[in-house]
């Protein structure tokens, strides 16, 4: 019976049919849990495998599992008895271990596949990856699963992620809390917001095979990130001999875009290379109106200007990359990693503005014309050595990295100045030459070592150096010539080295988890203006421990505890004190001497059956960094300026709520409240205030009509809210997609729609010393893609089926 389940393939439900687009939201009876079950799973080399598909079963229930990068797995039983564990993975015999007592909880050390040859064609898996899988220490997103990130960008997937908010300036905020720290592949990118939006616009989601998203990491991650840590996992090829993937996006909306990718992977035993290429162009269209008030001292009105700005946006960008794999022994391989970027970009703003007076009675006109083009170029090379000491787990990994970013930007700004009947009072023509590059090196080094009696220790160091060109030269163009304006120009150097060293211990109890560690890192920072010869340098020493203890209560009740010290520094642009025109009356200029934003974080939550979650998390903020408009002394012009806050505090609450609703329909529901608070001014105005309560809503529908056909229905909603001095407001997003598999599911064809209602547009207030200012922001991003995919190879591949969102019969813990 077992064996008949584990070959099945579903077949229609004709309810699907009836609920595929109306039920958005649902409750059910929970399913009941127990033991934890857990177990590392390596190939005969001693190596860890991931993606292996584990079934746990017997007479009455069925349980499946994925193991994760480090080979692990882990199940909660929800009966104690004799089971029969089952593993299949690809390119590996199957494993069967047909008399399994679980009477408590139990660890499965070192489970071994063998190297299989012979053609798996017909083996069809039944799995269950959801879409998100909620860990007790993470959330993983797994972007293949939902339909509607098919033929996306990275940058379009953030956008959608559960919890996280992305502001239009690129700032990434989790339940409220700004500061999030972006990694791929575990390595930060030092990247401005707007630098890493273009990287993530020039992505495609295809690449991705995971997302973890850590409100409070451990301890072996590095220190930054205030608001936690999400990092992307590409996608790494573990299959024996040739396969790869081709992928084709098409889609339309206000504008085309399209992407595709190519990967080819080939494995033996004695090396694995993977070669990857992927290219996306976009052309984008948003349009914002603005109304700024300027105030005098008692904030009666002096003079407004009303504006409104479209802007287009076309990016191209062409990714390749290679991976090698050297397996020197059974217990040691050596791997190499590269990647290149090649984007172009134009970028054409349309600016006009009304200037009026305090009687409201017009008083002249501004028209602003910019056209921005770049050529942006970087690349990344990474080696690593990794090493098994022995069969019980002990390791060691040495990385070495080096990554550079280049970028020349060449922006033209036309602004002309009229009076009230629209005569001619100035006009000025600017060029702004830009040239930039940030390279990075970093060394880092990890151990791994059980313990006796269900114990880790875990340690390692760190040493990462970053150094930052910034060359922005000023031309005012007279009569054809260009003047350079040195008092407007600016050339910075910034540099930082950090070195840390950190030590983690996990323990295992009979119904508790305990995670203690603390990480050390010294920062030293130096930043000189060429042109005025000023100098900003830094140097300290920063302690940044972590608790994280989970209790199992019973069968059905687990509580965990997390608490951590974070820290944020500032992105490399923020630093340079180049004020950059953004439109004819606003500006963006850096602020070297921003301090590191600092953070204590703790969390309280409860999993009730791995299906109904609850958190509750608090954050207490030093130097808080946010970026404010400024009114200039000439009471004309704005400048955005990044700034610190001097205290801050933010609390959460967050519901999430996973169930397999019936045999073809999936939900995954969350819900947060949150709020921030303030404690400080800027510039003389204060900016103290408690905030105001926001919430965030989203719900996810996957449906199984058949087989080989999916659907999927996701809602997103973001009510009001406020941080410090500046307000956000309310936005709805509707995505729907359907999908179909072919070719005996080697292939697939989507269809979907994103922001159907266009209903994506918000508003922002920002209040200042002498300045109200009010915009509203349009973003035409309904559009309606086709997607089609291919995955290429010899049939040497198990069939995985897996049902998006049905997280119930994982009942995982985590590691």
């Amino acid at each position: 019976m077992a064996d008949h389940f584990f070959s099945l393939i579903i077949n229609t439900d004709p309810c699907c049919m009836k609920i595929l687009f109306t039920a958005l939201l649902g409750l059910t009876a929970f399913a009941t849990s127990g033991q934890i079950l857990k177990g590392i799973i390596n190939n005969s080399k001693q190596q860890a495998v991931p993606g292996a598909v584990i079934g746990l079963m017997n007479t009455t229930d069925t349980l499946f599992a994925v193991s994760n990068e480090q080979g692990r797995f882990d199940f909660i039983v929800k009966k104690k008895g004799v089971y029969r564990l089952q593993i299949t993975c690809i390119g590996f015999s199957k494993l069967l271990l047909p008399n399994l007592v679980v009477a408590q909880d139990t660890t499965l050390n070192m489970l071994i596949l063998k190297d299989e040859t012979k053609n798996l064609a017909n083996v069809t898996i039944e799995g269950t990856v959801p879409w998100v899988d909620r860990q007790l220490d993470k959330t993983i997103v797994n972007p293949a699963r939902n339909i509607n990130y098919e033929g996306a960008t990275m940058l379009e997937v953030m956008q959608r992620l559960p919890g996280v908010q992305m502001t239009t300036e690129g700032q990434v905020s989790m339940a409220g809390h700004s500061g999030v720290n972006i990694l791929i592949d575990g390595k930060p990118t030092y990247l401005s917001a707007g630098d890493l939006m273009a990287l993530l616009a020039g992505m495609s989601a295809s690449e991705i095979q995971r997302i973890e998203i850590m409100s409070n990491p451990s301890s072996k991650y590095e220190a930054p990130g205030t608001g936690g840590i999400i990092n992307i996992i590409k996608k790494r090829n573990k299959k024996q001999g040739l396969n790869g993937n081709i992928t084709a996006a098409a889609a339309q909306g206000d504008y085309r875009k399209y992407n595709g990718g190519a990967s080819l992977n080939y494995k033996t035993e004695k090396y694995n290379i993977q070669i990857n290429n992927t290219y996306t162009y976009s052309r984008i269209f948003d349009n914002r109106t603005v109304t700024s008030d300027i105030l005098d001292a008692g904030n009666s009105l002096v003079t407004k200007q009303r504006s409104n700005t479209d802007a287009v946006s076309s990016t191209s960008t062409y990714r390749p990359s290679l991976g090698l794999d050297v397996f020197l022994s059974k217990k040691t391989t050596f791997s190499l990693n590269g990647t290149a970027g090649f984007d172009h970009s134009d970028n054409q703003m349309i600016s006009n503005m009304r200037l009026l007076d305090s009687t409201l009675s017009p008083s002249g006109y501004v028209n602003f014309r910019s056209q921005l083009k770049d050529v942006p170029f970087s690349y990344s090379v990474g080696l690593q050595l990794s090493h098994l000491l022995d069969t019980a787990g002990q390791s060691f990994t040495v990385n070495v990295d080096h990554s550079q970013y280049r970028n020349d930007p060449l922006q033209n700004n036309l602004n002309t100045t009229n009076d009230a009947l629209h005569n001619l009072i100035s006009e000025s023509d600017v060029l702004l030459l830009q040239h930039r590059r940030l390279d990075i090196y970093s060394f880092k080094s990890d151990y791994v070592g059980p313990l006796k009696t269900n114990a880790t220790f875990e340690a390692g160091i760190k040493s990462s150096y970053v150094n930052a060109h910034n060359d922005n030269t000023y031309y005012d163009r007279v009569n054809g010539q260009n003047l350079i304006n040195l008092p407007l120009s600016n050339y910075s150097l910034n540099s930082e080295n950090i070195n840390a060293v950190y030590v983690n211990l996990n323990k295992s109890f009979k119904k508790m988890t305990l995670q203690i560690g603390v990480r050390a890192e010294q920062t030293v920072t130096k930043g000189k203006q060429l042109l005025s010869g000023e100098s900003v340098n830094q140097n300290y020493l920063q302690l940044f421990p972590t608790v994280f203890a989970s209790y199992k209560l019973n069968d059905q009740n687990i509580l965990t505890a997390r608490f951590g010290r974070r820290i944020e520094r500032a992105a490399y642009r923020e630093l340079v004190p180049f004020r950059r025109p953004q439109t004819a009356t606003l500006y963006f200029e850096g602020n070297p001497y921003l301090r590191p934003h600092l953070s204590y974080h703790a969390e309280l939550a409860w999993a009730f059956q791995n299906t109904f979650f609850i958190t509750l998390g608090y954050d207490l903020d030093k130097d808080y960094i946010q970026t404010f408009p400024y009114l200039d002394s000439n009471r004309i012009t704005i400048t955005r300026r990044p700034t610190n806050i001097q205290g801050a505090y933010s609390w959460n609450i967050d519901l999430a709520y996973v169930k397999k609703i019936i045999n073809c329909w999936s939900i995954d529901y969350t819900g947060s409240v949150f709020q921030n608070g303030f404690d400080g001014q800027a510039a003389g105005f204060s900016l103290d205030n408690n905030g105001i309560p926001s919430v965030y809503l989203t719900a996810n529908n996957s449906f199984t009509i058949t087989s080989s056909l999916l659907a999927q229905a996701d809602l997103e909603y973001n009510s009001k809210r406020q941080v410090a001095n500046s307000t956000f407001g309310a936005y709805t997003i509707l995505n729907i997609g359907i999908k179909h598999l072919l070719f005996n599911h080697q292939a697939s064809i989507s269809l979907n729609a994103r922001n159907i209602l266009n209903s994506e547009g918000q508003y922002v207030i920002n209040r200042n010393r002498g300045l109200y200012q009010y915009s509203y922001l349009n973003f035409y991003t309904r559009a309606l893609t086709l997607n089609f995919s291919y995955r290429l190879g010899s049939g040497k591949s198990v069939k995985t089926r897996m049902d998006p969102g049905s997280a119930e019969e994982k009942k995982r813990v985590g590691n």
